[in-house]
């Protein structure tokens, strides 16, 4: 008996140690910001000076949730522009059954964007507008995330006023299904979208998937829509690039 009690406790304090070392380095390696690069530097307007921003750049006193993976910074004719794009990585949750107690263990994973305006003639930033998504997966392929070098800062009319374009995709699946692809597109406080499904097989002649529909408000905005018909078949390809 003393036997099997010194290897229980043996065993105990293995994994007892082994779940602080991994929390150790779990929290030894969070990072407020992940540099994974969203900005598309090529495709946003040269005539518009934008910077990137890093974590403790960002005014303190702005409240978003998440882990920041670009932050930006430029000024258009109505003041300084933030756009602050946020991922929170998985995470466990319950889903309940309707009007039930029982529930299923699930994976889940967000996004976020936020822009924060300082109007001309004002002292502080505020928010205008945010981006809220997630997916909701019990699936072998999950991911949500902005697409990398994607997010462009525009003025395609010329009005002076930016265009803010950010495509993302929600993937969930155990099969060879697409996932679900996005390019929201903000102009001051118009909201313009695409919303459709990744492309896969993009490399042979067997390629499905990559369709889009058109946000209605788009049917008056030929540039714009110039502009995110090209994002889209230049973003739609999933090639495994996503997780």
């Amino acid at each position: 008996m003393k036997f099997i009690t010194i290897i229980l406790a043996f065993i105990t304090a293995n994994v007892i140690y082994g779940q602080s070392e991994t929390h150790i380095r779990k929290f030894r390696e969070l990072e407020p910001d992940l540099w994974l690069d969203i900005w598309d530097k090529q495709n946003s307007d040269t005539t518009i000076k934008i910077d990137s921003l890093r974590y403790d750049d960002i005014p303190k006193y702005l409240d978003f949730r998440g882990t920041v993976v670009s932050s930006l910074k430029w000024k258009d004719v109505s003041g300084e522009k933030i756009l602050i794009q946020t991922v929170t990585g998985h995470f466990i949750w319950r889903d309940y059954d309707k009007d039930s107690t029982s529930y299923m263990l699930q994976d889940k994973s967000e996004l976020r964007a936020y822009l924060f305006e300082k109007k001309n003639k004002e002292s502080a930033f505020s928010q205008s507008w945010r981006i809220y998504d997630y997916t909701e997966c019990f699936g072998v392929d999950w991911f949500t995330g902005f697409i990398p070098k994607a997010t462009t800062i525009t003025d395609i009319d010329n009005d002076g006023i930016s265009e803010i374009s950010m495509p993302y995709v929600s993937i969930c699946r155990g099969g060879m299904d697409p996932g679900t692809m996005k390019i929201i597109m903000y102009e001051g406080g118009i909201k313009y979208a695409l919303r459709g499904e990744t492309m896969l097989g993009c490399s042979n002649q067997q390629a499905y998937g990559g369709e889009f529909k058109a946000s209605k408000n788009l049917a008056s905005k030929s540039k714009l829509m110039d502009f995110l018909e090209k994002r889209w078949d230049a973003h739609k390809c999933e090639n495994q690039r996503f997780y």
